[in-house]
């Protein structure tokens, strides 16, 4: 895809890491200690109200993952060796900066991974419950969190109190709602800005730190965009692909998001974690601001619940508001949860909603890149 056609690229994101970068220097330099997350189940509000700088470990790159085979083995997912990879080879400054970390247990692979991080870093884990249809599993993952406030609290020297959870919680709010406009760009006639776009603009860019600058740097984008749609002189029919929803696995590795839109399409949605999966969702500002956060991020339609009938809801959400023509679903090899889920995902999608499916399953690597690219260009051929 020409460089000109997109605007929001690598480039523009190494300028925010840079800020950030420095952002987090000035916070580490004030005393303020960062803490590694793993999975979007974290309460991010609750570091933060500790004052510490949250920060998302998962890695994209298929470079450490040959020193990560030599302790894991080599079906396992590639987000995990890559996350481990970097850990062991002390390649990943995001997670040489942290003073300790928090990961919830949601696959089976990542929580005995998490075991071995724990003789680098100090670490612990959140228990997550495997279902959040009963009353018995929230009322365990309140006191998980409970658990981890004190932890934060001991860590941190600090009491938090109900105004600063308040506080970080109706932060995060404002980013959610600034990443679904980002995302809702794409929801008319004709979408707006290439999913590569969007989640370049969406990415937190490392460090979760001084977010109202974050926000803003977002809706200036969002200016951007609506800038560029106006120019009589821009060329819409780049955007006349068909409409594609990814859904799946976290899209820490960008190839498939790349290979869709490189084969003519343009990705208008991503359900996948980060995007409008565990962005689309409000933290009720109602009642205890701990139970609000602990029904909040227990209701994130993760394949690693049992049921999760969420996920095909909101599929069928983001099929409406984004006048889709198809979905993709991406699975990492060795991600049983997701592609176990596939199954139901792809009735759901075919027969419920009546859209077009294709079930991609590939690792980080490279190897692949022609045999998806030609089952790609067969799907979107198809739909036109």
């Amino acid at each position: 895809m020409s460089d000109k056609r997109v605007q929001f690229d690598d480039h523009y994101l190494g300028g925010i890491e840079e800020r950030v970068g420095r952002d987090m220097a000035i916070a580490r330099y004030e005393g303020a200690k960062v803490v590694g997350v793993y999975c979007a189940f974290t309460p991010k509000e609750l570091i933060a109200a500790a004052g510490a700088i949250p920060v998302a470990l998962c890695s994209g790159s298929d470079i450490p993952i040959q020193l990560a085979e030599q302790h894991l083995p080599r079906n396992l997912c590639a987000l995990i060796k890559s996350s481990y990879g970097h850990a062991i080879a002390e390649s990943c400054p995001y997670f040489q900066a942290t003073d300790f970390l928090l990961a919830d247990a949601t696959c089976d692979g990542k929580k005995k991974m998490f075991e071995l991080l724990g003789r680098i870093k100090p670490f612990t884990m959140l228990q997550l419950p495997q279902t959040a249809s009963t009353p018995e599993s929230f009322t365990y993952w309140l006191q998980e969190l409970y658990r981890i406030k004190k932890l934060l609290e001991k860590q941190m020297a600090v009491v938090i109190t109900e105004e600063m959870l308040w506080q970080q919680i109706r932060i995060y709010i404002s980013l959610r709602s600034k990443i679904c406009e980002v995302f809702a760009l794409n929801k008319g006639d004709t979408p707006l800005a290439f999913g590569r776009e969007i989640d370049v603009i969406t990415s937190m860019a490392g460090f979760e730190c001084n977010l109202d600058t974050r926000i803003d740097e977002m809706q200036e984008a969002i200016d951007r965009i609506h800038q560029r749609a106006d120019d009589p002189a821009g060329d819409k029919a780049i955007f006349s692909g068909p409409r594609i929803l990814l859904t799946g696995c976290p899209t820490t590795n960008k190839k498939v998001l790349h290979l869709i839109e490189d084969s003519g399409a343009v990705v208008v949605a991503m359900e996948n974690c980060g995007s409008l999966k565990t962005a689309g969702d409000r933290v009720n500002e109602e009642g205890h601001p701990m139970e609000s956060l602990a029904r909040h991020y227990l209701d994130i339609a993760c394949a690693c619940m049992s049921p999760n009938p969420r996920r095909i809801e909101i599929l069928g959400s983001l099929a409406r508001e984004y006048r889709l023509d198809g979905v993709i679903e991406m699975t990492w090899e060795g991600c049983h949860t997701y592609n176990v889920e596939a199954y139901q995902i792809e009735k759901a999608v075919t027969e419920k909603f009546g859209y077009p499916y294709l079930h991609i399953v590939t690792d980080y690597s490279v190897n692949d890149t022609g045999q998806l690219t030609t089952r790609i260009e067969a799907f979107l051929e198809m739909l036109r």
